[in-house]
């Protein structure tokens, strides 16, 4: 049987500190909790991201049902949807089990919830109105939609990119390497990716829309950041790639 010691043990030194507020101020102690659980109940790394798609799929169920109760169960799964995201980390490095694919399947976890949440959130928007939308106004569902596409849509760039230039140069690798140099541009456009998106200040913010019943305000301010990221990945990485096949 596995120790709360052996788990908080297995997370890398100054791991903690690379994640946002969000996931320092909490998740990341709670995430132990379940890890101690799942762990002991014999789930392996892979089977508790499965189980996470389910739970993103059920809050954003949730998030279309105009009820407070309901309400309130979506932003609940959505922020355990999170804590199970640190949970199959805290298995896979406390069994030293890393796996060829288990990288992608803890990703393809993540591609749902930012396939549909912010689309769920525009719906609740759309439900039940807001600060600036009246119950009804489809625009708001526009915003959601194009918010979960842009999100979507910006990882597929920076994901292909990635895929495309490993084979021929060590772009990729240089690219990653980037990423995390402190203070660079790549580094700062990172770490407020990191602390403004899924994994932070929006877990906050989703708790605000729904007490405070401005779930349009999310939806809209969602719709700008991804939108923005959108764009300048869009740009960064075209080029990237330009420049690289006119100099070869």
């Amino acid at each position: 049987m596995y120790t709360f010691k052996q788990i908080k043990d297995s997370l890398p030194k100054d791991y903690n500190a690379q994640g946002s507020w969000w996931v320092r101020l909490w998740v990341r102690r709670v995430s132990f909790v379940f890890t101690w659980l799942f762990i002991n109940a014999g789930m392996s790394a892979n089977s508790v991201t499965l189980l996470s798609i389910f739970v993103t799929l059920a809050g954003c169920v949730c998030y279309a049902v105009p009820s407070l109760p309901f309400q309130i169960a979506a932003v609940v799964l959505i922020n355990f949807w999170l804590v199970l995201d640190c949970v199959d980390g805290n298995i896979a490095r406390c069994m030293k089990k890393k796996t060829l694919y288990g990288s992608f399947i803890d990703a393809m976890g993540g591609y749902f919830t930012v396939g549909f949440v912010y689309l769920a959130i525009g719906i609740s928007a759309w439900q039940t109105g807001g600060v600036l939308f009246e119950k009804g106004n489809a625009w708001i569902l526009v915003a959601g939609a194009m918010s979960s596409i842009s999100d979507i849509l910006a990882r597929l760039i920076y994901s292909r990119y990635c895929n495309v230039a490993r084979p021929e140069t060590d772009d990729a690798n240089k690219e990653r390497a980037l990423q995390s140099k402190k203070y660079s541009l790549n580094w700062l456009r990172k770490r407020i990716g990191v602390q403004l998106g899924l994994s932070g200040t929006f877990m906050f913010l989703i708790i605000l829309g729904v007490c405070l019943k401005c779930n349009d305000l999310v939806t809209l301010f969602y719709l700008a950041f991804n939108g923005f990221a959108l764009l300048s990945t869009t740009v960064i990485y075209y080029k990237k790639a330009n420049d690289y096949d006119k100099n070869k």
